[in-house]
């Protein structure tokens, strides 16, 4: 579950009015703003009766045999694993408080980070949030999404992180960390913000999500489009070319993961379609769907259609294909008792669900309190077996990387 976005307020008042009328009218009306997003903050902490749920350590199954978690690492999000080395990509913070990307062998071992000293250009520089995405089908290049080195504010503040994407642009760096390259350079404005970069299966094209307005009451998590571009060699340098833009209903929400096998349909997360109601917009429950990659069109929902009763009662993110079956594997808050995020599947064309992990509902052997399960790797050599993040509080401040091993009954 993301947490209530802090929006930013400004005033664009020009009447005429006696000194100091209008300042005091701008600030009276900045602070009933603001106590009414406290009162929303208030009203959701007490709705959930959130409490922090409590790290795994070692290993707990499922009571039906539907998974089987395995402590792995701490401070680390995993977001890619690489078949040609056999290396997991993650993302971890540094000492100096700021996230890196790292690879690492499955046995925890050889830890080395590809993005502490590049980006280094000139505007960069080393010290700025980086986080991982996504590994190239051949295993040389990661996608990597880099926080501007010069923006308003303070670098390494919260909206520059890793998946909330403020100030950052996506840049494509080898494996070993040695050569770096930007692909895009959005403004350097807080309403400007470019999250999950993914490859297509030949590696050929590149999906991500960017922000073209900053959060406010109504749109929490601020106004997205979703961009389609082919990757481009010249002369040893990659571009993005041919950009298109999905973007149906202006002001939504949105987050891609992957292509399909095939490479004809792209899915996502957003809130298409999604109701509102009282103090829930409509990204606090957003759905999966794919569309046609080619045309972005054909819009086709995944998760399940079940009713909405409130904030979060039935918000989905985190969808990924299995391979070599026809399910999806996806994080909902639907059902979970603790209000965090477990894994379900789905078919392909969002029947059959499935729900795989039981991290919040008590009385569960897996049940580790309020959890949420975030993104996620397949080992290249065993379908049943993925490596995820997951957090225990609200914001994400701390993850920690697990093993989990589907049951044979997920997959059938």
């Amino acid at each position: 579950m993301p947490p209530v976005a802090v929006p930013s307020m400004t005033s664009t008042a020009t009447a005429t009015v006696k000194p100091g009328g209008a300042p005091r009218r701008r600030r009276r009306r900045w602070l009933v703003l603001v106590a009414l997003l406290i009162l929303v903050i208030l009203i959701v902490l007490h709705h959930f009766r959130l409490r922090p749920g409590h790290e795994l350590h070692g290993t707990i199954a499922a009571a039906g045999g539907q998974s089987v978690l395995t402590s792995w690492l701490q401070n680390a999000e995993p977001a890619a694993w690489d078949a040609a080395d056999n290396r997991i990509i993650i993302s971890r913070r540094r000492p100096n408080g700021l996230w890196s990307v790292y690879t690492i062998r499955p046995d925890g071992l050889d830890e080395q980070c590809i993005t502490c000293r590049v980006p280094s250009f000139p505007g960069v520089g080393a010290a700025t949030n980086r986080g991982a995405f996504d590994v190239s089908p051949n295993g040389r290049y990661v996608l990597i999404t880099v926080e501007k080195g010069s923006h308003p504010g303070t670098i390494g503040a919260t909206g520059t992180l890793p998946g909330k994407g403020v100030f950052n642009d996506i840049w494509l760096v080898t494996i070993k960390g040695t050569h770096a390259w930007r692909l895009t350079d959005i403004p350097t404005s807080p309403n400007d913000g470019i999250i999950w970069p993914r490859f297509d299966r030949t590696g050929t094209q590149v999906v991500w999500s960017q922000m073209h307005q900053g959060p406010d009451l109504s749109h929490p998590l601020g106004q997205w489009a979703m961009k389609v571009a082919r990757l481009q060699w010249t002369a040893g340098t990659p571009h993005l070319v041919d950009l298109r833009t999905y973007d149906p209903e202006p002001g939504r929400f949105f987050e891609p993961y992957e292509f399909s096998p095939n490479d004809q349909r792209i899915l996502f997360a957003s809130d298409i379609h999604v109701p509102s109601g009282f103090l829930s917009p409509t990204a606090f429950n957003s759905q999966i769907w794919t569309i046609d990659a080619a045309h972005l069109d054909d819009l086709r929902r995944v998760s399940p259609p079940d009713p909405i009763h409130g904030m979060f009662s039935d918000y989905n993110e985190f969808a990924f294909y299995i391979p070599g079956t026809d399910r999806i594997l996806f994080a909902r808050t639907f059902e979970a008792t603790a209000h965090g995020l477990d894994y379900w599947t789905v078919d392909s064309n969002g029947a059959d669900p499935r729900r795989v992990t039981f991290m919040n509902e008590p009385g569960n052997p897996e049940y580790l309190g309020y959890s949420q399960a975030l993104g996620l790797a397949f080992d290249p050599h065993d379908p049943r077996l993925i490596v995820t993040g997951l957090s225990h509080e609200l914001g994400t401040k701390s993850v920690q990387a697990v093993f989990i091993k589907l049951g044979a009954n997920v997959l059938r």
